[in-house]
């Protein structure tokens, strides 16, 4: 069934851009969007089911813990026990409008510091895009989709403090995503290995300060990218399938 994704702020696939087919043709994957629901729902069943955050609590806690096998380990305690994707279907490829793709430079901005701390030039997008998806749990999946961005654009806001972005464009950002459909975050709007999978856990001081100590790794994403032309983080987007 043909959805629309609106991207509200402009995405990027990665730092070398976006994929092109043979043709040269680019488009994104189909991966963009269903990592996007996953994360989502990761966030959802932590914070809804305590048996669930306990389990995860335990597996994240335990000695040589590898870092690397993390996500896909959360997603599968989870989906075992609320399998919502299980019939989810969507296109391979989502083809793209290669005159609505720019080059700017794109910030990696410290939420805490307000600094650019590795920026670069690269390729953004924002269009609407007709898109072949097909669920069963769409009711499920929004609920989930509200809570996980609304939790994110509140954890940025509250790193910013002061800063001007809080009045131009968090708080409206906040308010506007109440009425989205199903608000995603896609593409590479940060450049921590987890997003905000683990976003949950970022207030749990043992978990926070053992991914700190022992992998280096902040499970909050303080850093996003950023769009200093257009005073906009990235990625924020809704599928709209009413």
């Amino acid at each position: 069934m043909s959805k629309e994704l609106i991207n509200w702020t402009p995405f990027i696939f990665s730092r070398k851009g976006f994929p092109r087919d043979e043709e040269g043709k680019p488009f994104i994957p189909f991966n963009v969007i269903t990592d996007a629901l996953k994360s989502a729902a990761v966030y959802y069943y932590l914070k809804k089911d305590k048996e669930i955050e306990n389990k995860v609590k335990v597996y994240l806690l335990k000695q040589n813990l590898d870092p690397e096998e993390v996500i896909d380990k959360v997603k599968e305690i989870i989906f075992e026990k609320y399998p919502i994707f299980k019939n989810l279907k969507i296109q391979e490829r989502i083809y793209l409008n290669p005159e609505k793709i720019k080059e700017e430079y794109i910030e990696v901005f410290d939420l805490k510091e307000w600094i650019d701390v590795r920026g670069f030039k690269g390729e953004i997008y924002q269009d609407t895009l007709g898109i072949q998806i097909e669920a069963e749990n769409w009711d499920k999946i929004k609920a989930a989709c509200h809570s996980y961005a609304e939790g994110l654009a509140h954890m940025e806001r509250s790193l910013l403090k002061d800063h001007p972005l809080i009045e131009e464009f968090y708080n409206p950002l906040i308010s506007e995503m109440k009425h989205w459909d199903i608000p995603l975050r896609i593409g590479m709007w940060t450049e921590n290995k987890y997003k905000g999978t683990l976003l949950f856990f970022w207030k749990i001081k043992e978990i926070r300060e053992k991914f700190l100590k022992q992998h280096h790794i902040d499970i909050r994403p303080r850093h996003v990218l950023y769009l200093p032309r257009e005073k906009q983080t990235l990625g924020w987007s809704e599928l709209k399938i009413k």
